[in-house]
């Protein structure tokens, strides 16, 4: 499996958790379109965010220059702690030379790991979904141009035997206004994008 995939002078990056174990010598890139895991947390997510931006402004995101990585080059059930260094240490390089703006992540172990590379030094471990959700609210909410925006996403909660809480515990206080998961997250990425992104080479022409 390659590295990564995409463009990393892109300002927007989405950052998986690691290779699937079982396909890891199989599939070409991370988050490789061919494998579920892919559209169970990334396009059900994308479809409508891109239904909002169309409908507001006629616009589209151009994903196929998405900067896509994995936060682990190993898969993390097999990882040593020496690779989960080497890993954060090749993901805080490339942050700090390509400064995007909006770094998308999957589950805590990928969100974790990349508050570490980009130096934010976390005070807990947002292991929950509702930590989860909590932080995805802060951090929209706090979006900041001059620096690198981390906001977390779902990975597996979001599609397992449990997935009717995952929705109900990251949506916490906004489940009155939408129970569903994918609408919320894509609709508020979509908002975030026409206030923040209008003005930069993101769309397709």
């Amino acid at each position: 499996m390659k590295g990564s995939t995409g463009d990393p002078e892109f300002p927007i990056w989405l950052i998986g958790d690691s290779p699937p174990k079982t396909w890891v010598h199989k599939l070409d890139t991370p988050l490789d379109p061919r494998h579920p895991a892919r559209h169970n947390i990334w396009t059900s997510v994308a479809d409508p965010l891109q239904d909002r931006l169309f409908r507001q402004s006629k616009l589209r995101l151009d994903t196929s220059q998405l900067y896509i990585r994995n936060a682990f080059d190993d898969p993390f059930d097999t990882s040593t702690q020496e690779q989960k260094e080497i890993s954060q240490g090749t993901l805080k390089d490339l942050i700090n030379k390509h400064r995007p703006s909006l770094v998308l992540t999957f589950g805590v172990f990928a969100f974790m790991q990349t508050l570490y590379a980009a130096s934010e030094n976390p005070q807990k471990l947002y292991k929950t979904t509702a930590l989860l959700g909590e932080q995805f609210r802060d951090r929209i909410n706090n979006y900041d141009d001059c620096k690198v925006n981390i906001l977390p996403l779902l990975h597996a909660s979001i599609a397992r035997g449990r997935f009717l809480e995952a929705h109900r515990d990251f949506l916490g206080v906004e489940v009155k206004i939408c129970s569903n998961y994918f609408d919320y997250v894509g609709h508020e990425l979509a908002d975030l994008l026409l206030a923040r992104f209008i003005d930069k080479s993101v769309w397709i022409t």
